[in-house]
């Protein structure tokens, strides 16, 4: 059994302390479903119709608050309690079950031929996390911008983690009418590094990437609640030191992180953010 991911595996914040206390625990609820429903997807020990038959029991659970029967425990009780909080705050329960489509592709391991069909992924795997974020803090503004930031957060951890989700997974993040054109297949992923046909492909995905920040840089103005708004300039800080290690370094050839310098400066950007007057 793979080991399950924690907050603490993410490269970036979630639920962090610019959260408000009393919003926390609703972040966190909405954390564990998803971090629950991506594990399944990703568990190396069920064939996917196992994958979406739990899938789908959670979605039951949570849109209907009916249970089947034998279903997982933990998968009932996320499901359950985002219910519950949803109801408490007053959310649609399509902020969860949205999540659900893109794991089901996951599940299965779909591929994306080409970019835009790569960008309508994220829309479901993604952009449900920051319109969720918008709604709890009763901002009506901004929708379009925490789209482009949720994109480009998700479109980084599949470069970054492009040869560790074809090694483990064989799941493909890549356009493959890039791959195409480039005469490039998926063996190059397994290799020790980069071929120049792979990288000119990365370097492609970062720039596309890279105009997607750049409208993301835009939300932490356009946001009135001082917490979220730092939020979202960290995770846009990010963003950008990690397009920039990406170009730098090959992530066939080495794992990209982020530093802690690049932590420390996105922090402060963000505590800026709050303090401003």
């Amino acid at each position: 059994m793979a080991r399950q991911k924690t907050r603490r595996d993410e490269n970036f914040p979630v639920g962090s302390l610019l959260i408000p206390p009393h919003l926390r625990a609703d972040v966190h609820a909405y954390y564990r479903f998803a971090r629950t429903a991506d594990d399944i997807a990703d568990s190396p020990d069920m064939e996917p119709h196992e994958k979406l038959a739990q899938l789908d029991a959670m979605e039951l659970v949570l849109t209907s608050g009916e249970v089947p029967h034998g279903m997982d425990t933990l998968h009932q009780s996320v499901s359950l309690a985002l219910r519950s909080r949803f109801d408490v705050i007053g959310l649609p329960y399509k902020f969860g079950s949205d999540l659900l489509i893109a794991f089901r592709l996951d599940a299965e391991n779909k591929t994306y031929r080409t970019w835009a069909d790569l960008i309508d992924y994220c829309r479901f795997s993604a952009c449900p996390v920051g319109r969720f974020l918008l709604a709890h803090h009763g901002e009506e503004e901004g929708h379009h911008e925490s789209d482009a930031l949720c994109t480009a957060l998700q479109l980084l951890n599949h470069i970054q983690d492009a040869k560790d989700d074809w090694s483990r997974l064989k799941r493909l993040y890549i356009p493959t009418d890039w791959m195409e054109t480039e005469n490039e297949t998926t063996d190059s992923l397994s290799a020790t590094e980069s071929t120049p046909a792979l990288r000119r492909i990365i370097n492609q995905m970062l720039e596309n990437t890279e105009k997607v920040v750049q409208k993301a840089s835009k939300l932490p103005r356009i946001l009135h609640h001082r917490s979220l708004a730092a939020e979202a300039e960290v995770c846009a800080v990010l963003a950008k030191r990690l397009c920039q290690r990406l170009h730098q370094y090959d992530p066939i050839a080495t794992k990209v992180k982020l530093s802690k310098m690049d932590w420390i400066t996105a922090g402060a950007y963000g505590l800026a953010r709050v303090i401003k007057p």
